[in-house]
C-alpha cells in the first residue's frame, strides 16, 4: 500500500511557493496612461510609494464616490503616513472624463488622489493588468447607455506589486489598518 504523504507534501510545497507568483501573474499592475495634468505616467512613476488603485468613472452614482470617500478618509486616518501612499483613480469612461473633470472629481475626495485616463488601448491594457472588467451597456429600459466596472480597490507595494484587494464597501479603518500593517511589514 502506497502512502499519499509524499504527493501531499509536493502539493503543499507547490501551493506555498507558487502563491506569490500566481498573484503577480493575475495582477501585474502595469499601466501607461495620462494623469489629470496631462503628464504621461506608468506604474513606475510612483515607485517608492504604496499605491491604492481603483477603476471607475466620474458620473458613477454610488460605487466610485463611496470608494473614493473611504480612500480619502483612510488617508486622513493615516496622518503623516499618508505621504507614503499614492491613490490612483483610473477612469474607464474616456469619452466623458476629461482631464479637467478628473482633476476636479478626485480633488473633491482628497488632494493627493490622482486621476488617470488614456486611449482605449491603454485603458484596456491597464484593466487587463489588474484583472478588472469595464464597458458600456444598454440601460434596463433600453433608452440609453451606462458604464459598468469592477469595484475593487487594489493595494500595491512600493514597486507596484500586488499586496491586497478590498471589495466594495470596505471601510476606511480597514484600509488604513492594512496600509499601516504593510508599512510595518516593510520596516521589519
Amino acid at each position: 500500500m502506497k502512502s499519499g504523504i509524499p504527493k501531499l507534501v509536493l502539493i503543499i510545497v507547490f501551493l506555498i511557493t507558487a502563491r506569490p507568483t500566481y498573484a503577480e501573474d493575475v495582477i501585474s499592475g502595469k499601466f501607461n496612461l495620462l494623469d489629470h495634468n496631462g503628464r504621461a505616467v506608468t506604474e513606475q512613476s510612483y515607485d517608492g510609494k504604496l499605491r491604492l488603485v481603483f477603476f471607475g468613472f466620474t458620473a458613477c452614482p454610488d460605487v466610485c464616490p463611496t470608494t473614493l470617500f473611504e480612500v480619502g478618509s483612510a488617508l486622513q486616518q493615516l496622518g503623516e503616513l499618508a505621504r507614503e501612499v499614492q491613490p490612483l483613480f483610473i477612469s474607464v469612461d474616456r469619452d466623458n472624463d476629461t482631464q479637467e473633470k478628473l482633476a476636479a472629481y478626485v480633488g473633491a475626495f482628497h488632494p493627493s488622489i490622482i486621476g488617470l485616463t488614456g486611449s482605449e488601448e491603454q485603458l484596456a491594457a491597464a484593466a487587463k493588468s489588474f484583472n478588472v472588467t469595464y464597458g458600456v451597456q444598454a440601460t434596463a429600459g433600453g433608452d440609453g447607455e451606462e458604464v459598468f466596472h469592477s469595484a475593487y480597490l487594489f493595494l500595491m507595494d512600493r514597486q507596484g506589486r500586488f499586496v491586497d484587494v478590498f471589495g466594495y464597501g470596505t471601510k476606511a479603518g480597514v484600509i488604513s489598518q492594512t496600509i499601516q500593517g504593510q508599512i510595518a511589514h516593510e520596516k521589519s
